[in-house]
């Protein structure tokens, strides 16, 4: 398998400002506008941007690190040839009399005893079908007892002190990762109690961007699934807006935005950017939206819909 950190001229142990620096000492080198007359140019470049973007997402870092042991510690099979020596079948008569007599003798052994044990056979089959219905049964009824509250969703890849997610329905580990975490930068939090709380019955999957509303800067950014809400706290008193895209089907190996950004959807279903109507926190601490999909002819929220340039505007 591919190793990113030999890529980019890594160690494994190498932190986030050190594959920063790789990546751009490297993309000053190999970039395609930098080498216009190299047909593999672009191959090369993509590679790198994958290994920058897979090494600095502590979720995809930590798989890529898991794939990479056990392709190196998988061990080799080694094939050998066993070979095996003729014996030697022949005897005399007198040997060949005895070994008849034992052969009629558990043959008839064998005759007597087969019936009871066919008889055998026959009762545990009997057993099983009957035993095989009465688990199921059991099982399905322990599995409604423990499935009737709704369950928490925690981060895939860690927990997550400024934004938490919450299960509605049911649990999904792929929650509360950070996508774009290289992208868009490091988190924002205010000495705050606000939250904003944002349920998603779009029927799709959500990658979910918050700004601040004064000075449009990044503030959080989760991954969330369709029936779960997810909860951005410590969020700044004077308000916020926020961008969504809701699609399906994620792949951790499309690209976008002339190969800037990779992972998304595999099939888009809208893009959305709620500055138009901003999140202003004034009696009330806690604010909660619904994310439904925008219908393009609804009149009132149609100036929210985005594009894919708008969305990865920082």
């Amino acid at each position: 398998m591919t190793n990113y950190y030999s890529i980019l001229g890594l160690t494994k142990d190498a932190s986030d400002s050190e594959i920063k620096a790789a990546f751009r000492k490297l993309a000053k080198i190999y970039h395609p506008d930098k080498n216009p007359n190299d047909p593999n140019a672009k191959a090369v470049f993509e590679n790198i941007l994958k290994a920058y973007h897979v090494l600095l997402n502590p979720y995809s870092r930590k798989k890529h690190d898991y794939e990479l042991i056990n392709k190196i510690t998988q061990p080799v099979k080694k094939s050998s040839v066993k070979t095996t020596k003729q014996k030697d079948y022949s005897f005399t008569e007198e040997e060949f009399n005895r070994r008849q007599f034992y052969k009629n003798y558990y043959d008839t052994r064998k005759n007597k005893v087969e019936p009871s044990r066919q008889a055998k056979i026959y009762s545990d089959y009997k057993y099983i079908l009957f035993a095989t219905p009465v688990a199921v049964g059991l099982l399905m009824l322990v599995i409604s007892l423990f499935d009737v509250q709704p369950k928490a969703a925690t981060a895939a890849n860690q927990p997550l002190s400024d934004s938490v997610i919450h299960k509605v329905v049911s649990l999904q580990p792929e929650n509360g990762y950070k996508p774009f975490n290289g992208f868009y930068g490091e988190i924002q939090t205010f000495n705050t109690n606000h939250i904003l709380r944002i349920k998603n019955l779009s029927g799709y999957d959500a990658v979910i961007v918050v700004f601040n509303q004064s000075d449009s800067s990044y503030l959080q950014h989760t991954y969330l699934r369709n029936d779960f809400y997810a909860e951005f706290n410590k969020l700044p008193a004077l308000g916020l807006y926020w961008k969504c895209w809701v699609g399906k089907n994620w792949n951790d190996d499309k690209s976008y935005v002339n190969h800037q950004i990779l992972g998304g959807f595999d099939s888009t279903v809208q893009y959305q950017n709620w500055i138009p109507k901003p999140i202003l926190f004034d009696t009330n601490s806690t604010q909660e939206i619904i994310l439904n999909r925008i219908a393009s002819s609804d009149v009132e929220n149609k100036h929210c819909i985005s594009n894919e340039l708008d969305f990865f505007t920082k």
